[in-house]
């Protein structure tokens, strides 16, 4: 699965030269796992209570590729990646498509905890609803 979400850059994302903050796309790749768990089924919010574990980033890796300036209208592809046996790697790749300038892309890796705040292993809810995203194309990264 692999969702593509449209993301218009405005004024406060921007530094004194309209250029969009590097912290910014933080908030995009974070804003793209969300709206990929939520397409397949997953209210993040319910996670904890009916499958007693949560998911959590443990590590983000970011390559800033182009300029993104206030005004551009942008389109982030997230996607599964990988799962192996206690976390999931989320790929993100963001571009606008005016030009087709690739801006940055991106890996999470999610690591899941139980209720004792201990690491377990990927849960089956998520390998089912969100499976490894093949894209011989490049919709993420690679």
């Amino acid at each position: 699965m692999q969702i593509t979400l449209p993301i218009h850059v405005v004024a406060f994302e921007t530094d004194y030269a309209g250029v969009v903050s590097n912290t910014r796309f933080l908030e995009y790749i974070e804003r793209g796992r969300y709206h990929l768990t939520r397409a397949a089924g997953i209210v993040i919010s319910d996670v904890w209570e009916l499958h007693g574990v949560q998911p959590l980033v443990r590590r983000v890796t970011m390559d800033y590729r182009q300029p993104a300036m206030h005004e551009d209208d942008l389109e982030l592809t997230t996607r599964v990646v990988e799962h192996s046996r206690a976390t999931t790697v989320v790929g993100h790749r963001l571009v606008r498509p005016a030009d087709g300038a690739l801006i940055m892309e991106a890996e999470q890796t999610i690591a899941y905890i139980n209720r004792r705040w201990k690491a377990v292993r990927v849960p089956e809810v998520f390998r089912r609803v969100l499976p490894v995203e093949d894209c011989p194309g490049g919709c993420g990264n690679s």
